[in-house]
């Protein structure tokens, strides 16, 4: 292919990746170390009271000459950075007066870490259970005949399908107080409450991690099974292996580089957990780096400090991503 005829091929997508990722990334970075604030002015004005009049000294926006607030902006490099983190050391107080006792250490907010213990949770956990029940059904659904494959494959696609907001919904309103699966432990003694729990919420988001993304993984590996070159199975069948060995030594070294896929993909989506946490738990019990960012944003009306929390969750996906990257790259070179 000539160089021009490449450039015009490869350029339209070129181009909307870098307006779609790398610009956003870019502006997201530099408002990761800049802040603005308001303009402040000190003003005498004249009070007028019962007693008299007076004049008070107050603070206030100032104004530019088109009477809109003037802002002031400035570099503060990795400020908000060790913000996030909680890296800030707590303001020293005043030195206690000659025999009063020490005051007690203000303890440094971690935010970060709590929403980063609980997101590498969820990963991890979520990751083998993905792979293993995509595969149980892809095999199942191989061994299924023709005419029962298509609605099987159609019922085991719908939890993927669904938006993750209608999938972690569903998911709540069964496990709310008054809801089926509640009900139904009731009727054998047992009572939980879900939503009113750390540990049951963190359970329900991973519950609902693995049976959103399982038939991802199941319609890939189910693609790949096509591939497998019958002539092995065969061959291995008449040297006496059985079904266990021909799964272990033919058929899964043919979808490792599926399952590597399927990793990756779900490791970059896993890390950007937002909408179940969203929904389930409004961030009350648990948290992830995703929804803090969020939180940062909304709550704390803060765009500079939730650009360096972007930032960061960036680099998360990446320092996640490095090892299957390399393991992915030197295997295409051998």
């Amino acid at each position: 292919m000539k160089t021009g005829s490449f450039l015009r091929f490869v350029g339209p997508s070129v181009a909307l990746m870098l307006v779609l990722l790398a610009l956003p990334l870019a502006i997201t970075l530099y408002l990761s170390v800049r802040h603005c604030a308001p303009a402040m002015e000190m003003v005498t004005e004249q009070q007028s009271g019962p007693f008299g009049s007076q004049e008070v000294s107050t603070q206030r926006v100032k104004l530019g000459p088109d009477g809109q607030a003037i802002e002031q902006c400035g570099y503060v490099g990795l400020a908000y950075f060790r913000k996030v983190l909680g890296l800030d050391r707590a303001a020293e107080a005043a030195p206690p007066e000659p025999g009063a006792a020490a005051p007690a250490a203000t303890p440094v907010n971690n935010e970060f870490g709590a929403a980063l213990r609980f997101t590498l949770l969820y990963t991890l956990v979520t990751t083998p259970f993905v792979l293993g029940i995509g595969l149980g059904l892809a095999l199942a659904t191989s061994q299924l005949t023709q005419r029962l494959k298509g609605a099987f494959i159609a019922a085991s696609l719908l939890p993927f399908i669904i938006t993750p907001v209608v999938g972690a919904l569903s998911i709540k309103w069964l496990f709310r107080d008054n809801g089926l699966v509640p009900y139904l432990l009731s009727g054998l003694g047992i009572q939980v409450y879900w939503m009113a729990q750390a540990w049951s919420a963190q359970l329900l988001i991973i519950v609902y991690g693995i049976w959103h993304v399982a038939p991802f993984a199941f319609i890939v590996l189910y693609a790949g099974l096509q591939s497998v070159p019958q002539d092995a199975l065969e061959a291995a069948t008449i040297d006496g292996a059985n079904r266990w060995q021909r799964l272990r030594f033919v058929t899964l070294p043919h979808l490792s580089p599926l399952l590597v896929f399927i990793t990756l993909i779900h490791w970059m989506d896993a890390y950007r957990v937002f909408e179940p946490v969203l929904v389930l738990t409004q961030g009350a019990f648990t948290t992830s780096v995703q929804y803090l960012t969020y939180h940062i944003l909304m709550q704390e009306n803060n765009p500079y400090k939730a650009s360096a929390a972007s930032v960061l969750t960036i680099v998360g996906i990446l320092v996640l991503l490095v090892p299957l990257l390399v393991k992915t790259w030197r295997e295409q070179r051998r």
